[in-house]
């Protein structure tokens, strides 16, 4: 075991010194925030919490940094911060070795004034020190803070915070909790540049602008399960801004933008060429082509003497590795061998090494060891300079980003380039294309969407709450779904909650977390953590009406206030989310052919006022949210017969098969007037073609692989409705 504890205990400008162009930046609250905790009398410990990727450990460095500040409070420069290598300590495995250098790191501690312990992720201290039977030191840190020896400011994610509190009975008494925020902005775009500089510096490539706010734009619209882009801001953005600047290298060094340039010149001369060639042109052509070649000679022959330095870089490692190999044996063996008998004077190399001077044989190596660090350093430099040449010129930019995040993504790159201000003006004519008859839902929707991109919504209030209420299968659900569709470009960046699932009084637990002392207290609620990990969120509460009532306890501090706190104490802001909630009731009063709209609405209010009370239906807006869907006439219901003959063609064709279907009008009439049923909605439809038309295709398909053509469907109202096809 060594003897100091610098393994253990990293000083705070030890560290700030291995990271030489650190900078805090976007943090100037929150460092203010917790040098006020550190100065106070009581409860001077802080517990921060965060997401993974905040920045928590950064503002831990920055008050390191922030002591070169001579406008710190004195009572900050005077403080002495040490990290602990939680790893190092307890890599041994032995809880002797274990204890012993603990006890050291903190003598040093306790003898140094006026000193701050740092703990990054205590979770894993906490699991570290169980897991090898030394519970006791989580006791001996919280009695030295206790007793004032000296302070600790430990770090801890979201979903670990209850076992932290929990490891000791005085955590919240003797620690001051600070919930770090994903940083929003200026502050935002601010930490971002300065990341950016940081990953220039690695991959000799320059970030545009337009990069950053590309890579900004889509990582707060977008939340994708990618491990590194499902962390917190900012290392969500910067990590794909490093994982762009890679693909970018990449492909600029196999296709380098100077040559794509050329050889896009080149065609459109050939366009030119081919439609009347003049002397002009073609003297044009044959200097382009000659340039061309050229260019591609050159940029292959840096590509060669680049492969080359790999190799002699690769080369001269190995070389270097087996003379330091060569030289250990050496020494080994000079001190293994036996003293010369006193009677022969001993041999002059034998007097060097004895004074400390080595062999001979060790000095040989030791110069050529010299020779190959020289030589290392050599093809390092050249390696560098090539490189830099090489990359000249080159800048990533936001096509390069977007690029990028379509690969992770999988969302087309058209649709990720759609300008966003066109895509909300155009999103009421989105939404009626896709939810047939109800325009009256969709205009107050889009109006809702539109104010709260214009910034003219409530601050705390949700982007917008609306209660859709009516049949069954005219469009409630669908509207939602279709909307995430056309803001996220996915219907799976909607959240979907079905309130069949929270009808007994318990489930509210489901939502928002465990009350104490239950199971799963400290994973939290769905609903919480759901939002918090995704803060620009489409929320689905499905049929409401079966929900427990306790459950509309919580939607009122949600749609009022816009945030909601869980059983572990941190709040989640729903400012940005946009709310919709489905029920069935009022039925009857919109399938019922004699009662207009309005008659129905107002038979659908007396309903919902016996349901729910009077201050939710309140919170939507005054009730003015509170929309009641129309039931379906049958020409809408042959239009989604239409759209499911789309469908059913658009499968077809991205499986490979060269078939396709269509349909009669008439014979969709008939489908239609036969298999259409008021109370079931437009869901029929769609099960129809699912269990009808889908399966005879597969067995076309399937017998005959290689056929093309047009099946044709024909109806039968026989036996329930028959289907059959035949080609056209």
């Amino acid at each position: 075991m060594p003897d100091t504890v610098k393994d253990f205990l990293i000083r705070g400008a030890d560290l700030l010194g291995r990271r030489r162009n650190f900078r805090l930046v976007g943090r100037g609250s929150e460092l203010r925030q917790i040098c006020g905790m550190l100065m106070r009398k009581h409860a001077s410990n802080v517990l921060m919490v965060g997401p993974g990727g905040v920045g928590a450990s950064s503002i831990c460095l920055g008050l390191e940094a922030a002591k070169a500040d001579a406008s710190l409070p004195f009572d900050i420069l005077s403080k002495r911060f040490f990290w602990l290598d939680t790893d190092g300590l307890f890599s041994s495995g032995s809880h002797a070795r274990i204890t012993e250098g603990f006890d050291k790191l903190r003598r040093t501690l306790l003898r140094t004034a006026q000193s701050v312990l740092v703990i990054d992720d205590f979770r894993d201290f906490i699991d570290a020190a169980r897991n090898n039977g030394c519970t006791h030191l989580i006791n001996a840190i919280m009695r030295d803070v206790m007793q004032g020896r000296y302070q600790s400011i430990l770090e801890a994610r979201d979903e670990d915070l209850e076992i932290v509190l929990k490891c000791h009975s005085n955590m919240r008494e003797v620690f001051t909790l600070m919930e770090v925020r994903e940083p929003a902005g200026d502050a935002l775009r601010e930490i971002i540049r300065v990341g950016s500089e940081r990953l220039t510096a690695h991959h000799r490539v320059p970030v545009s602008e337009d990069a950053i706010t590309a890579a900004l734009d889509l990582t707060a619209k977008y939340h994708v399960s990618d491990l590194s882009l499902s962390r917190a801001q900012p290392e969500r953005t910067l990590n794909l801004i490093d994982r762009a600047l890679t693909a970018y290298r990449q492909s600029a060094h196999d296709t380098p933008p100077h040559l794509a340039r050329l050889q896009a010149t080149l065609s459109e001369l050939d366009t030119a060429l081919a439609k009347g060639a003049t002397p002009q042109l073609q003297a044009q052509r044959a200097t382009l082509v000659a340039t061309q070649a050229e260019a591609r000679a050159d940029w292959t022959a840096k590509i060669d003497k680049l492969s080359a330095l790999r190799r002699a870089q690769k080369s001269g490692e190995e070389l270097l590795l087996a003379l330091e190999e060569q030289l250990s044996e050496e020494r080994a063996r000079a001190e293994k061998s036996p003293e010369p008998v006193a009677a022969e004077p001993p041999a002059f190399s034998a007097r060097l090494t004895g004074a400390g001077f080595g062999s001979r044989e060790e000095a040989r190596i030791q110069g050529e060891i010299r020779e190959a660090s020289q030589a290392i350093e050599g093809n390092k430099s050249a390696f560098e300079a090539l490189e830099a040449e090489m990359n000249a010129g080159l800048e990533l930019s936001a096509q390069a980003v977007t690029l990028e995040f379509s690969a992770i993504s999988g969302i087309p790159a058209d649709k990720l380039n759609q300008d966003e201000r066109e895509k909300l003006l155009t999103l009421d004519a989105t939404l009626k294309a896709r939810v047939f008859g109800q325009d009256h839902a969709v205009d107050t929707l889009v109006g809702a969407v539109l104010m709260a991109n214009a910034g003219l919504k409530e601050p705390d209030k949700p982007q917008g709450s609306f209660m859709f209420c009516g049949p069954s299968g005219v469009g409630k659900t669908e509207i939602a779904k279709a909307m995430a569709m056309a803001l996220k470009d996915s219907e799976k960046a909607m959240l979907r909650f079905d309130m069949s699932e929270y009808m007994e009084k318990h489930a509210l637990a489901k939502l928002i977390g465990a009350p104490p002392g239950y199971e799963g207290y400290e994973a939290g609620g769905i609903l919480t953590n759901s939002v918090r990990r995704n803060p620009h969120a489409i929320i689905l509460f499905d049929e409401i009406e079966k929900a427990h009532p306790d459950v509309f306890n919580v939607f009122l501090q949600v749609l009022d206030d816009g945030r909601l706190t869980d059983n572990r104490g941190l709040t989640v802001s729903f400012a940005n989310t946009l709310i919709l909630m489905t029920t069935n009731i009022g039925q009857p009063y919109f399938l019922d052919q004699t009662l207009t709209y309005e008659s129905a609405m107002s038979e659908t209010m007396l309903e919902l006022e016996k349901t729910f009370r009077p201050e939710f239906l309140n919170r939507f807006n005054g009730r003015q949210n509170i929309i009641g869907f129309k039931a379906l006439p049958l020409a809408l219901i042959e239009k989604i017969a239409a759209r499911e003959i789309s469908k059913v063609n658009t499968r077809i064709q991205s499986s490979g098969h060269a078939v396709s279907i269509k349909m009669a009008p008439e014979q969709v009439s008939a489908l239609c007037a036969d298999q259409y049923n008021p109370v079931h909605g437009a869901r029929g439809i769609p099960g129809f073609f699912a269990s009808q038309v889908y399966p005879q295709v597969a067995r076309k398909i399937l017998s005959s692989p290689d056929t093309e053509g047009t099946l044709v469907i024909g109806y039968s109202a026989e036996d329930g409705g028959r289907v059959e096809l035949t080609y056209g």
